[in-house]
């Protein structure tokens, strides 16, 4: 394994631990739908997929997006359980738009770096 390889599996770790704890601190937002919301989980998901690929932990990909969706579902269910946070089904659309995203990112990149 490359030093490359190495390096985003660090960066991947790093990431899933900043993205776990902010998902649980309390902000202050307001309870309708915001778009800033939705777009910050489109761009963490879509960063997510794309580390996750790079770090080369999973080499199928349909499993690589699987989990990444389901750490989202989980992000999800355990904020049903913190008083100060909420479920919503639109935050998990958008983490599948983000990973979405991703795969269209790494299928083009994939084709321009056929040896990856």
């Amino acid at each position: 394994m490359s030093l490359i390889q190495y390096s985003f599996r660090f960066i991947l770790a790093i990431s899933i631990v900043v993205i776990s704890i902010l998902s649980i601190q309390h902000l202050e937002v307001e309870p309708s739908v915001n778009l800033n919301d939705k777009l910050l989980h489109f761009s963490c998901f879509l960063y997510l997929t794309i580390i996750s690929w790079l770090s080369r932990i999973i080499y199928k990909e349909l499993w690589l997006y699987v989990i990444v969706l389901g750490y989202g579902i989980l992000i999800e269910i355990v904020q049903i359980y913190i008083p100060y946070r909420s479920f919503e089904f639109l935050d998990i659309f958008a983490d599948f738009t983000g990973i979405l995203a991703g795969s269209f990112f790494i299928n083009f990149f994939k084709d321009l770096y056929p040896k990856y």
